[in-house]
């Protein structure tokens, strides 16, 4: 039998209600076999019904029925799945569609979440982050997109000038401190990941980590940039905070960084050379460099650690603590993949070495240099 054209939300709004089919068929006085035939996209409902429908799952008729004729398929997202309506970036990794949320960024979405997995009928078991996701572009050129996570606000230029320089070629940039990145990318849901975990002079790099963390797999870690992490604080730094110690002053407020982050990571270890102390608990928690910088400039915090760039750009005075190392890891045979080979090109271009030059604390001078890690 032929698939409605009407896409709809009914199965997941009613499992969010709580309502089982019999039960809603109950309220809206019609058979357990007519809802699980509209839930499947065997039949369309009338206009009566829809209404009633509607009116039991208290939201609008439009929020469950479109006649869009949008592509709808299933997705798979990082956990916990994304919600329905959620705006998503989508792209193809090894075989299969992956959605992460887009959130409250201004930039154009690749399509949104309409409903959970339940909402269609397969023959093999679903994950249990599986979404139906409606596509706004064809997906020929949803399958043009690299998924790089990480935490370097370059990585949101890189996929700007990389989808606007090609036409066989798009980035999308996920947010992730390094400690997610890694794992979105051991679990198979971006092609590539940023890490800062290591000193710039660190013997081997990120090496280490990356052939534990992947151990079965040929990996290529591609060099972005060098970078300074250091304390921010106000302008003209009223508490005198100027060394790792004075982050367990009882006076001082400290933006935390999420366990897994390059910041956590550099706080932890210089607390425990320079005091044997932990990180403190106490005070805001940040989510990214960007957030640290906000948060201190705002007074909700008196300091935090992120990089130099993110304490200019709101008028902070930044302490330097380390020089690090930024690169870019992803399975070996990626670098055969014309939207990654493109994102690689650009990377070593002049243009887009330019305008990172404009970012405090960037050096890019070893740009593009790539280290093959052979499985453990």
């Amino acid at each position: 039998m032929a698939q409605s054209p009407l896409t709809s939300t009914l199965r997941s709004r009613r499992s969010a209600a709580g309502l089982s089919q019999d039960g809603l068929a109950r309220l809206v006085g019609v058979s357990r076999q007519a809802v699980v035939s509209i839930e499947a996209g065997r039949q369309v409902p009338s206009t009566t019904l829809a209404i009633q429908l509607a009116r039991a799952l208290r939201c609008s008729v439009e929020d469950l029925f479109d006649l869009s004729g949008a592509d709808m398929f299933e997705v798979t997202g990082s956990s916990p799945a994304p919600r329905p309506g959620t705006r998503v970036a989508l792209g193809r990794v090894d075989g299969r569609w992956v959605a992460h949320p887009v959130g409250i960024r201004p930039e154009a979405a690749d399509g949104a979440v309409r409903e959970g997995s339940a909402g269609r009928a397969s023959l093999e078991p679903a994950a249990s982050n599986a979404v139906r996701a409606e596509a706004f572009y064809d997906r020929s050129e949803l399958e043009r997109t690299v998924l790089v996570a990480g935490c370097a606000p370059l990585l949101g230029i890189l996929g700007h000038r990389l989808s606007r320089r090609y036409s066989d070629a798009k980035g999308a940039w996920i947010p992730a401190n390094s400690e997610q990145a890694l794992s979105l990318l051991e679990k198979g849901l971006v092609h590539m990941a940023g890490l800062h975990l290591v000193r710039s002079d660190a013997r081997g790099g990120h090496e280490s980590i990356v052939r534990a963390r992947l151990p079965n797999e040929r990996t290529a870690i591609v060099h972005v940039m060098r970078w300074q992490q250091g304390l921010l604080v106000a302008a003209g730094n009223p508490l005198g905070i100027v060394a790792p110690r004075d982050l367990l002053r009882p006076d001082v407020r400290l933006a935390r960084r999420e366990a897994g982050s390059g910041a956590y990571r550099l706080t932890r270890r210089l607390l425990s050379e320079d005091a044997r102390r932990s990180v403190p608990t106490g005070g805001p928690l940040a989510r990214s460099h960007t957030e640290v910088a906000t948060l201190v400039r705002s007074g909700a915090a008196d300091v935090g650690v992120a990089i130099e760039s993110a304490a200019l750009e709101e008028g902070l005075d930044f302490f330097p603590l380390e020089e690090e190392r930024f690169d870019l890891v992803m399975p070996r045979r990626r670098l055969e993949e014309t939207p990654t080979a493109r994102l690689l090109d650009l990377l070593a271009g002049l243009d887009f070495r330019a305008e990172a030059g404009c970012l405090a604390g960037h050096d890019l001078s070893s740009a593009g240099h790539t280290v093959s890690v052979d499985p453990a």
